[in-house]
């Protein structure tokens, strides 16, 4: 793995992951599996999407911890009605090609810039078919400061960067595979982060937001007081507010309980 100021990533991860509860960290994947679960049950089938009323979409984006606070933006005018119109482009158009419908998505989703459109993208691409897409979210891969817990572990940004945020999301995909399944990378499993085989997409949402969260945690150490150090929020609190896990959302949505799996 790479080092950044002279400090090995390998270190903070292991010093990180030796101190920490997995109990923790298994709570966190089975609340993305919650969350998931709740934007499945508006968005999966496709014909879902005919009845998502603007406090359906308000809730959605209330679990987004990109767009959480610009809801009342998006929203505003015919926004929901949009919202829906390109979700449906990107969960299920008749483009083949994701690249292009997630572009195309980004384009009829002008209230927010591309950047966070893309973290848009991923959370609805995500939640909803966790088995077949993944996330991108700034701290995964920043395209413009090209930094993020993947340069990170891949020493560079080189295999991230596109032509449009579309290749750039199936490059940040193929990089969660590599990352993912290097030797280097098993040991920071034996938690048993992934208990089934259906929670292993968001066992690895979660070793990726920790692994950033322990980089974060050891710059700040070697850079800072251990006074201000000690204010940081813990670590598993902080990959909950990566995830969006601890915003108030209205309705009810941080209740823990799921609702059922839709057919």
């Amino acid at each position: 793995m790479p080092a950044s100021d002279g400090i090995p990533l390998r270190d903070f991860l292991e010093d990180a992951f030796e101190t920490i509860e997995w109990d923790e960290l298994r709570a966190v994947v089975h609340e993305l599996d919650a969350k998931s679960h709740a934007f499945q049950a508006r968005l999966r089938p496709a014909s879902r999407l005919e009845h998502l009323a603007p406090a359906d979409v308000n809730e959605l984006l209330g679990r987004m911890f990109a767009v959480r606070r610009q809801r009342d933006a998006i929203l505003r005018g015919d926004g929901a009605e949009k919202f829906v119109r390109a979700t449906q482009t990107l969960l299920y158009g008749q483009e083949q090609d994701l690249s292009l419908r997630l572009d195309e998505f980004l384009a009829e989703l002008d209230v927010v810039n591309p950047a966070l459109g893309v973290e848009v993208a991923g959370e609805l691409l995500h939640m909803t078919f966790p088995e077949r897409y993944w996330l991108w979210s700034r701290w995964m891969y920043d395209a413009d400061a090209r930094t993020g817990v993947l340069p990170l572990l891949m020493d560079g940004d080189k295999e991230l960067r596109g032509d449009s945020w579309g290749q750039m999301y199936l490059r940040v995909g193929r990089a969660i595979v590599v990352v993912t399944e290097v030797e280097d990378a098993k040991w920071l499993f034996r938690g048993g982060l992934a208990e089934t085989p259906a929670l292993r997409p968001f066992a690895i949402d979660t070793f990726l937001a920790a692994s950033f969260c322990a980089y974060l945690y050891g710059v700040t150490a070697w850079r800072l007081t251990r006074e201000f150090h000690k204010v940081l929020p813990p670590l598993p609190r902080l990959v909950r507010r990566l995830f969006g896990l601890k915003t108030n959302l209205p309705n009810g949505a941080n209740a823990p309980n799921a609702p059922n799996m839709p057919n």
